[in-house]
């Protein structure tokens, strides 16, 4: 590397191609995330919904009603900013409510039939911009991506011994 001297010291010159930050594994994700996240503003840019109001009904959509703990835990939401999401969602007939019988400080969340309808709507440009996002990889490489963040992601497959 190319040697400079400022004041007394030596110092390297990094060209920012040869920074290990530029290319760590937190960076490099951040970057696909940021890209497929806009890809997805675009695909619901004619709706209310915000891209974490899709994981919210992603979950619902896969998994059914549930407990709005629950719901919290499975889509990596915190509470605060789930009342939030749900406030918007519910406003806009999206899901419904319901106290749970047990505890009436928990909430039940489910689809509403226009939710389910409106989400499933939502498919086909969410795929689209999914694809495009995916365009440089081979069909193999998205599999081997799918399970790769899977593993990394940890499994969201339903344990029926988990409590609701």
């Amino acid at each position: 590397m190319e040697m400079e001297k400022t004041s007394s010291k030596k110092t390297r010159k990094r060209s920012s191609r040869s920074s290990t930050s530029l290319t760590s594994v937190g960076f490099l994700l951040h970057r696909a995330q940021s890209r497929l996240r806009e890809a997805v503003i675009e695909a619901i840019a004619r709706t209310r919904v915000q891209p974490g109001h899709l994981a919210v009904l992603g979950v619902l959509a896969d998994r059914g009603g549930m407990s709005q703990r629950k719901l919290g835990e499975l889509a990596q939401i915190e509470k605060s900013s789930m009342v939030l999401y749900l406030d918007v969602l519910e406003a806009d007939g999206w899901i419904s409510r319901e106290p749970e019988p047990s505890d009436r400080r928990a909430h039940n969340v489910q689809l509403t039939a226009e939710g389910a309808r409106k989400f499933a709507a939502l498919g086909p440009s969410l795929l689209t911009a999914q694809r495009r996002f995916l365009k440089p990889l081979r069909v193999t490489e998205v599999a081997v991506l799918t399970e790769m963040l899977t593993r990394l992601g940890g499994s969201l497959a339903v344990d029926p011994a988990s409590p609701e």
